[in-house]
C-alpha cells in the first residue's frame, strides 16, 4: 500500500472516530447542562452497567475479528461474530434482572462494536467512517428527543436505538455452525484480545461502579464530565488503533503516521489544560469544582496515545502477553481510586487513571522488547 492511501485509509478512520467522538461528546455535555451533577451521575451510572456487562460479554471477540478479517480468514471471522452474538444475547437477558434499558443498551452497544470492527479488518475504511457519523448523529438527537418524554430512561432508549439502527448489516457475517470452535482453538488468542478490549473499553465504565459506593453520584457526575471531555480527545489514540490493528495484521507497519498521531496528541493536551478553566468555568459552572483535577487527566492522552500503537503491535503478532494489560490497567485504576479518591476527591480519581494508563504503556512497552529478544 502507497503512503498516499495509508494516509487516505487513515483519515477515513480518523475522520469517522472525530466526528462520532465529538457528537458523543456533544451529547454527555449537553446532558451535563440539562441534568444536575447527582442527576449527571445516575445516568453515568447505569451508562457503566451496561457498558461493563457488553465488554465482558464481548470477551475480546471484537479485536479478534479484525484480524481474522485482516488476514482474510472468513470462516473464523463468521464464527467469531456469531459467538458474540450468543455471549451478548445471554449476558444481556440476565441484565434485564436489573435494568430493562441497561440491558437493551448492553445488547446493542456490543452489536455496534462487533459491525464496525469488521468493516475495519475488511479495509472498509471508507464505510466504516460513515456508520461511525451516522451513529454519532442518531446520538445527539434522539436520547435528547426522548429525554423530553422518558426523563433518563428515555435517553439509555435513544442510546439503543442509535446502535441498532446502525448495526444491521453485522448479521450478513454471522454463521453459527461451529462456532464454538472459535473459542477451543484459539482460546489463548481470545483470552489476550479480551484483555485489551478490558484494558480499553472495560475503564470508561468500571470506575463508576466503584465511585459511586464510595463517593457518591454528585461526585461521579462531576468525575464523568471530565472523563466525556478526555473520551472525546481519545479520539486519537482509538482511531489509531483501530487502524494499526488492521494495518499491522496483514503485515504494514505505519510508523510515520504513529509519530505524527504521538506529537499531535501532545500538543493536543497542552492547549486544552490552558483552556480548561475557561471553557469550563464559563459552561458548566456547577461543574467547576472539577477543572483542576480534569487539567491533570487530560495528560492521560499522551501515554494512551503511544500505548494504542504498542497495542496494536502486539496484537497483530498474536502476543499471549497483551491479555495482561487488563489485569494492570484496571487493577491499578480500582486500587488507585479506593486509596486515593477517599483522601484527595476528584483530584485522587483523576491521578489514579493518570498513573494506571502511565503503568499500563510502560508494562506494553516491556512486551515489546521482551517480544524482540
Amino acid at each position: 500500500m502507497s503512503s498516499r492511501n495509508s494516509t487516505r485509509d487513515f483519515s477515513f478512520v480518523m475522520v469517522g472516530r472525530v466526528v462520532s467522538a465529538g457528537l458523543q461528546a456533544l451529547f454527555y455535555l449537553i446532558f451535563a447542562l440539562l441534568l444536575q451533577p447527582e442527576a449527571y451521575g445516575y445516568l453515568s451510572y447505569l451508562i457503566a452497567i451496561a457498558g461493563t456487562v457488553s465488554t465482558i460479554s464481548r470477551f475480546g471477540l471484537n479485536h479478534t475479528v479484525t484480524v481474522y478479517q485482516a488476514k482474510g480468514e472468513t470462516l473464523l471471522s463468521e464464527q467469531t461474530n456469531s459467538l458474540a452474538v450468543i455471549t451478548t444475547v445471554i449476558a444481556s437477558l440476565l441484565l434485564l434482572l436489573v435494568d430493562l434499558n441497561a440491558a437493551l443498551l448492553c445488547f446493542s452497544m456490543s452489536f455496534f462494536l462487533m459491525n464496525i470492527h469488521n468493516l475495519i479488518g475488511l479495509k472498509k475504511y471508507k464505510k466504516y467512517m460513515g456508520v461511525d457519523i451516522t451513529k454519532g448523529i442518531l446520538i445527539i438527537t434522539l436520547p435528547i428527543l426522548f429525554y423530553f418524554i422518558f426523563q433518563i430512561p428515555g435517553i439509555l432508549l435513544g442510546m439503543s436505538i442509535s446502535y441498532l439502527v446502525c448495526s444491521p448489516h453485522f448479521f450478513k457475517f454471522l454463521q453459527f455452525k461451529n462456532s464454538v470452535n472459535v473459542v477451543k482453538n484459539n482460546h489463548k488468542v481470545l483470552a489476550h484480545n479480551f484483555g485489551v478490549d478490558l484494558s480499553t473499553n472495560a475503564t470508561r465504565f468500571v470506575d463508576k461502579l466503584l465511585i459511586v459506593p464510595i463517593m457518591g453520584f454528585a461526585y461521579t457526575g462531576i468525575y464523568q464530565l471530565n472523563l466525556q471531555i478526555l473520551s472525546g480527545l481519545e479520539m486519537l489514540p482509538l482511531a489509531l488503533h483501530s487502524f494499526l490493528l488492521s494495518e499491522e495484521s496483514s503485515g504494514k507497519s505505519q510508523a510515520k503516521i504513529s509519530i505524527i498521531v504521538v506529537a499531535a496528541s501532545i500538543i493536543i493536551s497542552i492547549i486544552v489544560i490552558i483552556l480548561a478553566p475557561y471553557v469550563i468555568g464559563e459552561l458548566f459552572s456547577q461543574y467547576k469544582e472539577g477543572i483542576y483535577s480534569f487539567q491533570i487527566l487530560v495528560i492521560s492522552i499522551i501515554p494512551l496515545t503511544i500505548g494504542a500503537v504498542l497495542t496494536a503491535k502486539l496484537q497483530a503478532i498474536e502476543s499471549t502477553k497483551v491479555g495482561f494489560l487488563a489485569v494492570i490497567r484496571i487493577g491499578t485504576l480500582l486500587i488507585l481510586i479506593g486509596i486515593l479518591g477517599p483522601i484527595m476527591g476528584l483530584t485522587g480519581l483523576s491521578l489514579a487513571l493518570l498513573i494506571s494508563s502511565i503503568l499500563s504503556t510502560v508494562f506494553l512497552y516491556i512486551c515489546i522488547v521482551y517480544n524482540k529478544n
